[in-house]
């Protein structure tokens, strides 16, 4: 195979690797809701870990607000899906570092179906 691998469709160069993870994200949480959700915890660490956010994405038929907090329901991210089958994904550059213990939850603005889908680690 020579100097370059080719693997999923991305050409790396053995030597030089164009990116390199400390910690992958291992853990991919889907939650899907149906009804009016308030506060609902989503990803519960295990004990004494911290949740390391890397990338979510949130999708609905119908406009809806999405809102996910920390532990203490402090809104960290505030999702607006405007339009009918509005999907909204973002993944951080970096991971976003959850305290130790530190819930997840999810608060919608309506009742309607929402799919929730969050990547990261625990560490």
């Amino acid at each position: 195979m020579g100097v370059n691998t080719k693997l999923m469709s991305i050409v790396f160069n053995l030597e030089d690797p164009l990116l390199t993870r400390e910690y992958p994200s291992d853990i991919v949480l889907f939650r899907t809701f149906t009804t009016l959700q308030t506060n609902t915890p989503i990803w519960t660490p295990g004990a004494g870990k911290s949740i390391y956010l890397t990338a979510l994405q949130s999708s609905a038929p119908a406009p809806m607000v999405v809102q996910l907090s920390r532990g203490s329901n402090d809104t960290f991210m505030s999702i607006a899906l405007t339009t009918a089958l509005a999907t909204y994904g973002l993944s951080f550059p970096s991971p976003v570092e959850f305290n130790p213990d530190e819930v997840i939850s999810v608060t919608t603005g309506s009742a309607g179906t929402v799919n929730i889908t969050l990547l990261g680690y625990e560490l």
